[in-house]
Parts: structure tokens; sequence; C-alpha cells
């Protein structure tokens, strides 16, 4: 009997690290792939009325933020927070709802497929109006981009994603200000999570694979006492 108890035991607590497995792949962030695996967009073009100098943007991935000021980073660190491990994306930006409901995409489709810091090279400006072309390997499926405003995020009204005459897809949109943008993508149903999903997924199969051998141990064991 101490045997079955203890397969029993092993048995549940199997089951249980399958369920929490199972929970995981379900609630990882909303970010399709993770911002540190994403090259940063490269700018096809800038152009601004209101900035003198000659306009040289730069793009920085979230992943090479130490490359920013340090108010800068404070900045895309705090824009990351405000959007990861929401459970509905358009909790931060309501103006995404109203985006999603007119182009008929379910708001739990919804996931950030990049997050990147976008500023002028020789200055420090940040209040200005730019027009901008990126070039991103983020951008299929594209719905909408945000844009980091004091502490909160807005949707950038006129982007829109067209592809160049070499097939690669070019965003291009107005802008007020410098500061963090998220591209927002609609994921689908067949969409991958992010890069934690082949990891999950090895969970979950290992997890069934040992429930399933247990159960096979614990009815032998059953089988062999009572015909004992």
């Amino acid at each position: 009997m101490k045997i079955a108890t203890r397969i029993v035991t092993v048995l549940l607590l199997s089951i249980v690290a399958l369920s929490l497995s199972l929970t995981a792949f379900a609630e990882v962030g909303k970010f399709v792939q993770s911002p540190s695996a994403n090259e940063a967009p490269s700018v096809v073009n800038s152009s601004s009325e209101d900035h003198k100098c000659d306009e040289s943007l730069i793009v920085t991935a979230y992943a090479d933020r130490s490359e920013l000021s340090e108010e800068a980073r404070a900045k895309i660190e705090k824009a990351y927070q405000k959007i990861n491990g929401v459970k509905n994306l358009t909790s931060v930006c309501g103006a995404l709802k109203e985006l999603a409901a007119k182009l008929g995409i379910p708001t739990a489709n919804l996931a950030v497929s990049d997050l990147f810091d976008l500023r002028d090279k020789h200055t420090d400006v940040e209040k200005a109006r730019f027009e901008v072309s990126l070039k991103a390997e983020t951008l299929e499926n594209f719905v909408g981009l945000l844009h980091f405003v004091d502490g909160k995020w807005v949707l950038v009204e006129d982007a829109e994603v067209s592809e160049d005459k070499n097939g690669d897809l070019i965003l291009t949109f107005t802008t007020e200000g410098l500061s963090p943008f998220a591209v927002v993508v609609d994921t689908g149903e067949e969409a991958p999570i992010n890069d934690n999903t082949g990891l999950i997924v090895a969970l979950v199969i290992i997890s069934v694979a040992e429930a399933a051998a247990l159960i096979t141990i614990l009815v032998k064991y059953l089988i062999s006492k009572k015909t004992a």
C-alpha cells in the first residue's frame, strides 16, 4: 500500500506540474518575440519641418538599452513594464481597442512584436514633428504602432506598413516626439507566443510522458496485488 501511495503522490505532482506548464503557456508575455531577440529597425527615411539640424535618427532595440542615456534607459524600461504581461494589450491604450474593432481583430490576438527607442544622434530633441520610415523584421501582420508619451502608451494614428520594391516591409508614420515605440501585430491562432514557447512545450510533453508512465506502473501494481 505504501508503494501505491507513493506512486499516486508522484502522479499527482506530475499532474500539477503539467497544469502549471499549461497555465504558463497560456499566459506567457504579450511579446510575440522577446524584445531582446529582435534587431533594431533601421531608418529608411526621415524628415522634419520643426528641427533645424540635419536629421539623423538612431533606433535602439530594447536589448541595447544600456547604450542609451540614464534617462532614456529608464523611460524604455518603464515602457516595457507598462506593456509586458498585461492580460489584454488594449488595457494600456483605449484607442488600440477601437482600432482592433474597426479592423475586426479580436483584442486577445494583439501582441507586441518589437519595442525600440527612437532618438536624434546629434541633439536631445524630443519634441519635434518627424516623418519617419523604418525597415523592420517584425512588421508581419501589423496592426498599429504605440508611442510612449508622458508615462502612457498612445496610438500613432497614421502608422502604416507597405512593401518596397525589394519586398521589404516598411513602417511609415509621423510623430510629435522621440521616445519608445512598440509595434503591435495580430498573432491570430497560429502565431508564436514568444521565445519560451519551445521550452514550455517540451515541459508539457515531459509531464504528459511521466504521467502516462506512472499510470501504467500503478495499474500493473494494482493488478499484481489483486492476482496475488
